[in-house]
């Protein structure tokens, strides 16, 4: 990478940073092209060099602070891996990003409703982060680990439960562990041995 392009990428990551700091504070229709060069220090011409729209912008936030590239990376080495722990390091994972991304969270809750470009977004991260995570738990029903069930229903449960806690009322402790084993074990008593 050469200077000008190691320049160019910590340019958009202030912008990026910027942006997701005023679209969560302000609300995305009255945070402008305006605001966000003045909070970074650049022209505000040179902001459509790196991003056409205000939409595009956002649509680049989500892909940059979304959940999706750490899930991926750790689907693609758990593929042996027992779905006790790979489900536990999701969800602490998950659960961890969200704490540390808040304004994420703000924004993704505050626009969802409203914003067509944000909901198309979240719900595009969404498909692609249940069907990582339903490839992941289909090759564990093959490998007889998991009964045969629907694993899309586990993959929704698992990331809904955790934003939730999120929304209402932050961190609990153990949840993402004692989510995982009713994930695993449901909730049905076992019969006792006579």
């Amino acid at each position: 990478m050469t200077q000008r392009e190691r320049q160019a990428a910590i340019r958009r990551e202030q912008l990026l940073a910027a942006a997701l700091t005023l679209f969560s504070e302000q609300g995305f229709h009255a945070t402008t092209i305006a605001d966000i060069a003045n909070a970074t220090g650049t022209a505000h011409g040179l902001i459509y060099h790196y991003f056409t729209s205000k939409e595009e912008l956002v649509g680049a936030i989500l892909d940059r602070y979304s959940f999706l590239p750490q899930l991926r990376h750790l689907l693609a080495v758990a593929s042996g891996r027992p779905a006790s722990e790979v489900l536990g390091e999701i969800a602490v994972g998950f659960s961890n990003m969200l704490s540390e991304r808040r304004q994420l969270l703000r924004l993704v809750v505050r626009e969802s409703q409203t914003n067509e470009t944000v909901a198309r977004a979240l719900a595009d991260l969404m498909d692609q982060g249940n069907q990582a995570l339903t490839g992941y738990l289909e090759a564990r029903i093959d490998a007889s680990e998991l009964r045969p069930h629907d694993p899309t229903v586990v993959a929704r449960a698992l990331f809904w439960s955790i934003v939730v806690m999120h929304l209402t009322e932050g961190a609990v402790p153990r949840f993402e562990s004692d989510l995982v084993e009713v994930l695993l074990h449901g909730i049905l008593a076992r019969p006792q041995p006579t």
